[in-house]
C-alpha cells in the first residue's frame, strides 16, 4: 500500500469520526465495514513503518465505530498498539488516544484498566489546556466508576464533564453527560432525577440527529417507564431503541433495549416472550464481551425460570456470580433485590445440598456451556 493510499484512508476515518456522531451514522457504518480491511492495511503499515501520528489519527477517526461492538476487540489492540509505540504523541493528541481506549475498556467491563486510562487522558488533557478532552476524560472516568460501583464518584465525574460542555456551549457533549447522569440516577433508583435527565438528553440528540446518543437515551427512557409501571409506554420507546440500534449494527445499544422489552413483556405476564427476548439480548452480550450485563441476563433468566426449573435457576445464579467474581464486577442495586428472593426461593425448592451442587456447578462451569444451555431454552 502506497503512502497515498494511507493518506487517503486516514482522512475517511477522520470523516467517519464525524460522520459517526450525526444524522448519517448508519450509511457511515455501512461504509467503514466495507472499507474496513483497506483501513486495517494503512494502519499497519503506519504503526509498522513508525508513522505513529498518522496511526493515532486512524484510530481517533474509528473508536466510535468500535464502541458499538464490531471489531472492538482489534480496536483496543490498535489503541494499546498506538500508546505503546516509542515516539511521543504529545499530550493534546496522547489524551485523546487515551479516552478512547478508556471508553472502550470501560465498555468490556474492564473498569481498572479505564480508570487508569482516563486518569492519564485527565492529566495529559489538563497539562494541554484541552478543554473538551479534559470533559471526555471526565466522562470517561465516570463510566469506570459505575462499572466499579462508585455511584458517588461517578456523579460527581459527569457533572463536572456537564459544567465544562455547558460552559463550552457544546450541545453534543452536554447531551453525553446527561445520558451517563440518567444512568447514575437509575442505579441509585432516582426515577425522577433520571426522568429528568432523559428528557433534556434525547432533546438534544434529536435536535443534532445523532442516532446513536437516541439509542441510549430511549434505552434509558424505556427503563423509567418501566420503573414508572408503563409497560405500554416502555415498550414503544424500547422498539424503537433497537430498530435504530439496528440500522447502525451497535449492538452494545441493541442488547440493552433487547433486555428491557424483556422486562416489559413479563410484567404483561408473556413469559415465553420475555425468555426469547432475554436470549437474544444474552446472545448478543456473549458476542461483544459485555461481562456486566451478560451477569444481569443470567440473572433475569434464573428468575423466569426458577419456577419450573429451580435446578437450572441454581446454576443461572451461581454463573452470574463467578462472572462478576472473576472480573470484580458489583450486582447493580436495580436487580440486587430479585437476585435475593431468586436465591431464597431456589434454595426453598430443592433438596438439602442441591442448591450448593447446581450453584457450585454453574459458577465454575465454562461461560459458553452456560450460555448454550440458556440458548437452548428456546
Amino acid at each position: 500500500m502506497h503512502d497515498r493510499h494511507a493518506a487517503y484512508y486516514t482522512e475517511f476515518a477522520e470523516r467517519s469520526a464525524l460522520g459517526m456522531t450525526g444524522p448519517e451514522q448508519a450509511e457511515w457504518a455501512g461504509r467503514i465495514e466495507r472499507e474496513y480491511q483497506n483501513v486495517r492495511g494503512a494502519f499497519g503499515r503506519s504503526l509498522g513503518g513508525g508513522d505513529l501520528a498518522t496511526a493515532a489519527r486512524l484510530c481517533l477517526g474509528l473508536w466510535r465505530y468500535w464502541r458499538g461492538g464490531s471489531h472492538i476487540g482489534e480496536g483496543r489492540d490498535w489503541l494499546a498498539g498506538v500508546l505503546s509505540a516509542r515516539g511521543d504523541l504529545g499530550d493534546a493528541v496522547g489524551a485523546r488516544v487515551l479516552h478512547a481506549a478508556a471508553v472502550l475498556a470501560a465498555t468490556q467491563d474492564e473498569h481498572e484498566t479505564a480508570y487508569r486510562l482516563g486518569g492519564e487522558s485527565l492529566r495529559r488533557a489538563e497539562a494541554a489546556g484541552d478543554r473538551p478532552t479534559t470533559a471526555q476524560a471526565r466522562n470517561a472516568l465516570g463510566i469506570a466508576a459505575i462499572g466499579g460501583g462508585d455511584y458517588r464518584a461517578a456523579t460527581d465525574h459527569f457533572q463536572q464533564s456537564l459544567a465544562i460542555w455547558r460552559e463550552l456551549g457544546q450541545p453534543q457533549g452536554t447531551a453525553i453527560a446527561l445520558g451517563n447522569l440518567t444512568k447514575v440516577a437509575l442505579r441509585l433508583g432516582d426515577i425522577a432525577a433520571a426522568d429528568g435527565y432523559a428528557d433534556q438528553c434525547l432533546a438534544l440528540e434529536r435536535a443534532a440527529g445523532n442516532t446513536r446518543g437516541i439509542v441510549l437515551g430511549l434505552a434509558c427512557l424505556g427503563q423509567i417507564r418501566l420503573a414508572q409501571g408503563d409497560a405500554p409506554g416502555a415498550r414503544a420507546v424500547l422498539e424503537e431503541s433497537v430498530a435504530l440500534s439496528r440500522t447502525l449494527g451497535d449492538l452494545f445499544g441493541e442488547a440493552t433495549a433487547l433486555h428491557q422489552l424483556a422486562q416489559a413483556a413479563r410484567s404483561e405476564g408473556d413469559e415465553r416472550e420475555a425468555l426469547r427476548l432475554l436470549t437474544a439480548a444474552l446472545a448478543r452480550r456473549r458476542e461483544v464481551g459485555d461481562r456486566e450485563d451478560l451477569a444481569v441476563s443470567l440473572d433475569s433468566v434464573a428468575d423466569l425460570v426458577a419456577p419450573g426449573d429451580p435446578a437450572l435457576a441454581a446454576r443461572l445464579l451461581g454463573a452470574a456470580h463467578g462472572l462478576r467474581d472473576r472480573h470484580r464486577l458489583p450486582v447493580p442495586p436495580e436487580i440486587a433485590e430479585q437476585v435475593g428472593h431468586t436465591t431464597v426461593a431456589v434454595r426453598a425448592a430443592l433438596a438439602e445440598g442441591e442448591f450448593a451442587a447446581a450453584w457450585t456447578a454453574g459458577r465454575t462451569a465454562p461461560l459458553d456451556v452456560i450460555v448454550d444451555q440458556v440458548l437452548d431454552l428456546v
